[in-house]
């Protein structure tokens, strides 16, 4: 893969959910953040009144934290580890108000950790944007392993859609169904 496609379309799908969602709830996660770009734009765009946790894996924690310094955003930005399908670590929020997982669905072998990771991470009054550029089948399959579970609704209001549909990038909300 080329690791720069891989970097725009991360980008792409992190304006994608950036831009709007997260303006006024208080808990705010990102889910596989790499840079932590998503969760470092949600930080200055919706002014939080609590931390934004961007979390990865134990090796992006060291360009996470950087990232966090040269934007000066030490207030406003935790890096935590955590790992798909190992449960919550502290001090990631229980349930977040909103979850953001931008260009999650890459490496079919982890799907399984990640719907785990959606499972332990969506509560009762959570949204989860999920964007993500579709590169093969088995990545629109993830979405329907997901819809078994949870409520997924294509986001068709942005004004943006259409810039980031050429490029076959999807931006959904999943929450969890009613009575589970």
């Amino acid at each position: 893969m080329n690791d720069m496609a891989d970097r725009d379309s991360e980008e792409e799908s992190g304006f994608a959910i950036s831009e709007d969602y997260g303006q006024s709830p208080t808990h705010r996660l990102e889910l596989g953040a790499g840079s932590g770009l998503v969760g470092l734009a949600v930080s200055l765009g919706c002014e939080p009144h609590r931390v934004v946790h961007i979390t990865d894996q134990e090796p992006m924690m060291s360009l996470m934290r950087q990232n966090i310094a040269l934007n000066k955003l030490d207030d406003k930005v935790a890096a935590c580890v955590y790992s798909w399908g190992e449960g919550n670590a502290s001090p990631v929020p229980a349930y977040a108000d909103v979850l953001l997982a931008a260009d999650c669905v890459y490496f079919e072998p982890a799907f399984p950790l990640l719907e785990q990771s959606l499972h332990a991470l969506i509560g009762p009054s959570t949204t989860c944007y999920f964007c993500f550029k579709v590169r093969r089948r088995a990545d629109l399959r993830f979405v329907k392993a997901v819809k078994k579970h949870f409520a997924v609704q294509a986001v068709e209001d942005d004004p943006d859609q259409h810039t980031y549909q050429r490029e076959n990038i999807h931006l959904y909300t999943i929450k969890r169904k009613a009575g589970r």
